[in-house]
């Protein structure tokens, strides 16, 4: 209801305005008697009477212009003097702009020297503080120059100026001046520090090894036995002078990296008259035993033993002393050498002195040797190792050149060498010096000395039938025949390399008799029966033998012919050609080389027999005489 009443209000008012409106303009229109229906009269009127006030504005300017003509005349004056003034401010304008620019300059410069000041202030702090880091550790250089070692009071003061370089390398070194690495002046002071500790390193090294010499000549001026006591009491002397260097070279590695190889170096070489003297003592006793035939490998052994085992304790003192990482192993090796130089001179001395009273002691000093490398172990770079295989390959070298020499007469009548005996007369002893060691070292060892032995021996056995082409095949006939026979015994008790070269020594004897026989009245009938052999393992059959050259039925007939006329009479022909040849071995090993001759004899006509028959083209040539074994048998016996 209200809503209803309110639009009824509004409506009423809007209605009561519009009245108004309309009523003001009837008046208007009555007033100017305008028709309101003539809207073109309406506006005609109204653009006459816009042209009639226009026109009367005008008038009114044209009836004023006699009083504006003054004030035109003050306008231009005033724009006169507003030019004037326009070309002043241009000119002020240009000089603000120049005013302008030098305060820009201005500020710019004092900017500039602002920084700059700035700058240099920052500059002088950082030299001052960079002065301060370079500046040597106060009483370093009096330290240095008042160096001395003879007391632990000089020791101490040398160790406190160590410390005080040691800092100040760590600090030129460090991140404050890191980036001014470049720096002669930083440069200058790494020159200074490396200087000092060069000077530091010589003086001590020089120090040291005067100490060392001179225990080294208290040592050598003593003739005493060399005994394991002797030599540890010796050298734990001059341990105890080098002990006194210990902290000083410490600090010293600290300092500097190289000083520990440096010092090594000045140890073994004190070092090594005291080896060698006491080696020549060594030497001496061996001469003395050879001398008086007083078992002389007892003495070289107590002269290996004794040194090396002292030098085995030398190199762990070594090793704790001065090389502290594994990767210095090298070093040490180099350096170990120069203090053992010439002890396998004098090793090899006494061992000529042995030699000389028995060539065949070379065996059981080899076993010594071979001992003593067990001892000293096997590590990479050891030059302890490396002077004792060298040792053990020259006595090697001597025992074998003792065995290559022959007797020229003996060897030119007979075809059998004393070399086949050597293994049977080594072997044992070798197992006899070799007995001390453990079997999983032992039988490598003395597998790799055997197999040197037997390597000898055949070369022997062969150069010597290279050397006779008259009796080659004797010569080798004989010999493995011989190697055979005293290697049977040892190669049921032995496996390995004496096993391995008694079958070879089998095998090349095989060889040498077929050789021998195809000299004899049966090698036409081997040949054919080889021939024949070779054929068919040529992918040749049977049927078609008889067709290949040399394989005719006249020519099998032809090679044949001897044998087949008189069998007996060509046994009995070989039998007396052999027991001439073969009359130094003993009957017993010449019946076993005859039954070898004669199986492999009738094993060759019973092959030939075979294919023979099975060939039509052969017809009824018959090749395997009755009884042939038999023959070879009774003609022994006979």
């Amino acid at each position: 209801m209200e809503r209803n009443g309110g639009g009824e209000t509004s409506t009423e008012a809007r209605e009561s305005k519009k009245a108004g409106e309309e009523r003001d303009l009837h008046a208007y229109l009555k007033a100017y008697n305008v028709e309101i229906g003539d809207v073109t009269t309406l506006e005609k009127r109204v653009r006459n009477e816009i042209y009639e006030l226009e026109a009367e504005n005008v008038y009114a300017l044209l009836e004023r212009a006699k009083q504006t003509e003054p004030l035109k005349e003050a306008l231009e004056e005033c724009e006169t003097h507003l030019e004037e003034l326009e070309d002043w401010l241009s000119v002020f304008s240009g000089k603000l702009s120049t005013m302008r620019e030098d305060i820009n300059t201005i500020e710019e410069r004092n900017s500039e020297l602002e920084t700059s000041s700035r700058n240099n202030g920052i500059l002088i702090e950082t030299l001052t503080e960079l002065l301060g880091e370079l500046k040597p550790p106060s009483g370093l250089d009096e330290a240095i120059n008042s160096f001395s070692l003879e007391t632990e009071d000089d020791i101490a003061e040398v160790l406190a100026a160590l410390t005080k370089l040691t800092e100040y390398r760590r600090q030129l070194k460090g991140d404050k001046l890191e980036p001014y690495a470049t720096m002669r002046a930083v440069r200058e002071q790494q020159d200074y520090c490396t200087r000092v500790t060069s000077d530091v390193i010589n003086k001590t090294s020089a120090h040291m090894k005067a100490a060392l010499e001179d225990g080294a000549m208290s040592i050598t001026k003593n003739d005493t036995e060399v005994t394991t006591d002797e030599l540890r009491r010796d050298w734990n002397c001059m341990h105890e002078r080098v002990r006194k260097y210990a902290t000083l070279i410490e600090a010293l590695r600290a300092v500097e990296e190289r000083t520990e190889k440096l010092f090594l170096r000045v140890h073994c070489s004190a070092m090594n008259p005291v080896v060698r003297y006491q080696a020549r003592v060594a030497v001496s006793h061996v001469r003395t035993a050879c001398q008086n035939a007083n078992q002389p490998v007892k003495a070289f052994k107590n002269m290996v033993v004794h040194l090396y085992a002292a030098l085995v304790a030398e190199t762990e003192f070594v090793f704790e002393s001065f090389i502290k990482s594994s990767h210095e192993d090298a070093a040490r090796f180099r350096c170990i050498k120069i203090m053992i130089d010439g002890l396998e001179e004098e090793i090899l001395n006494a061992a000529d002195m042995v030699a000389a009273v028995d060539p065949l002691l070379c065996v059981p000093m080899l076993g010594v040797i071979a001992r003593t490398s067990l001892a000293v172990g096997d590590r990479e770079n050891d030059a302890l190792g490396a002077s004792l295989s060298f040792c053990q390959a020259k006595l090697q070298e001597s025992l074998f050149k003792f065995l290559d020499e022959r007797d020229a007469d003996v060897a030119d009548e007979s075809p059998v060498l004393k070399q086949v005996s050597f293994p049977a007369l080594l072997i044992p002893m070798f197992e006899e010096s070799f007995d001390a060691m453990p079997d999983d070292v032992k039988k490598p060892a003395l597998d790799a000395i055997f197999r040197i032995i037997f390597e000898f021996t055949f070369r022997a056995v062969e150069d010597a039938a290279d050397a006779d082409a008259k009796r080659g095949d004797v010569i080798r006939i004989s010999n493995y025949t011989l190697l055979e026979e005293n290697l049977s015994a040892l190669a049921s008790r032995l496996e390995g390399v004496v096993k391995e070269y008694a079958c070879a020594a089998k095998e090349a004897r095989k060889n040498a008799c077929s050789a021998y026989l195809t000299n004899s009245d049966f090698g036409p009938a081997l040949d054919v029966a080889t021939h024949l052999h070779f054929k068919l393992l040529s992918g040749i059959s049977v049927a078609e033998l008889a067709t290949q050259p040399g394989c005719g039925p006249e020519s099998v007939a032809s090679m044949l012919h001897t044998i087949l006329s008189s069998p007996e009479k060509s046994v009995q022909a070989l039998h007396r050609m052999m027991s001439q040849h073969m009359r130094y071995l003993s009957p017993f090993l010449f019946a076993d080389v005859w039954s070898e001759c004669s199986e492999f004899v009738v094993s060759w006509f019973v092959f030939l027999e075979s294919v023979l028959k099975k060939s039509p083209a052969y017809g009824e040539i018959a090749c395997l005489p009755d009884g042939l074994r038999d023959m070879f048998a009774r003609t022994n016996r006979a």
